[in-house]
C-alpha cells in the first residue's frame, strides 16, 4: 500500500494557499518515494539473468577426414579447436578427436551419406561412470542409415597421418586428393552443437565443391555422437 501523506502545517502563517501549496508537494515526494521503493522491488525480483557464461568448448572447429591410398584403407576423422578468423590454424594443432572409421567404408560413401552416426552404448562399460562423450574408446557406425562397423578412438594422430595434415595446413576448406600421395581429403570448418552429455553434433558450414556432397553443391555433411 502506499504510504498516508501527512498534513504539513504552516509554520509561517502564509495562509491556506500555503497550506495547500505545501501538502501538493508532500503528497508527490511521498509518492514519488513509495514508487521507488516498488520499482527496486520489481527489479529485484523479476529483472532478467545475467547470460550464462560461455561454455569451454568451441562453438567451431576444423574437421578432417581422409582416406590413404595404400596400407590400412580406413577412413581417419581429425576434429581440432578453431582458431577463428584472425589465427585461422591452432597453434599447437592438438585434435581433441581422432577416429579410425570402418574399414570398407570410403570417402565416397560418407560424402553420398551427408549424415554419419556413431553411438556409443553405455553397455559396453556398466561399472564406469559416464565420462566425456567425445572420449569414448568404441563407435557402431551408421552411414546412410546402415550400419557399417565399428570406430576406434586413439590419443594422437601417427607420423604418417602428421605428414598427411601438415601438407592440408594450407587447407581451410576443400575436398580432393594430394598430389603425388593420392591421399582422398575432406576439409573444413564444421559447427559444434551440444545437445546434452550424452549427444553431440558437428555440422560441415563451407562448401567444399565435392561432387555427391549435398548433391554436389557441397557442405551438408553431418556427423552425430550419441551414448545409450
Amino acid at each position: 500500500m502506499p504510504p498516508a501523506v501527512a498534513p504539513v502545517e504552516d509554520a509561517g502563517g502564509g495562509g491556506a494557499g500555503a497550506v495547500d501549496e505545501a501538502t501538493y508537494y508532500s503528497c508527490h515526494v511521498a509518492w514519488l518515494a513509495w514508487w521507488n521503493n516498488v520499482r527496486c522491488a520489481l527489479v529485484s525480483t523479476f529483472a532478467l539473468c545475467p547470460p550464462a557464461p560461455a561454455t569451454a568448448k568451441p562453438a567451431t572447429v576444423r574437421g578432417t577426414l581422409f582416406l590413404p591410398s595404400t596400407g590400412d584403407r580406413r577412413v581417419r576423422l581429425f576434429l581440432q579447436d578453431h582458431g577463428g578468423a584472425a589465427d585461422p590454424q591452432p597453434a599447437d594443432d592438438v585434435h581433441f578427436l581422432v577416429l579410425d572409421l570402418p574399414s570398407g567404408l570410403g570417402g565416397a560413401d560418407i560424402a553420398a551419406a551427408g549424415r554419419v552416426v556413431l553411438e556409443y552404448q553405455r553397455q559396453w562399460a556398466p561399472a564406469a561412470a559416464p565420462g566425456a562423450l567425445l572420449a569414448s574408446p568404441k563407435w557402431l557406425v551408421y552411414c546412410n542409415g546402415r550400419r557399417v562397423g565399428y570406430a576406434a578412438r586413439r590419443e594422437a594422430p601417427s607420423d604418417a597421418e602428421g605428414w598427411v595434415l601438415e601438407k592440408l595446413r594450407a587447407v581451410t576448406a576443400g575436398a580432393g586428393r594430394l598430389p603425388g600421395g593420392g591421399v582422398e581429403y575432406l576439409r573444413g570448418r564444421f559447427e559444434r552443437i551440444v545437445g546434452s552429455p550424452d549427444a553431440e553434433s558437428f555440422h560441415l558450414l563451407e562448401p567444399i565443391g565435392c561432387p555427391g556432397v549435398n548433391n554436389g553443391g557441397g557442405g551438408g555433411l553431418s556427423i552425430f555422437f550419441h551414448r545409450i
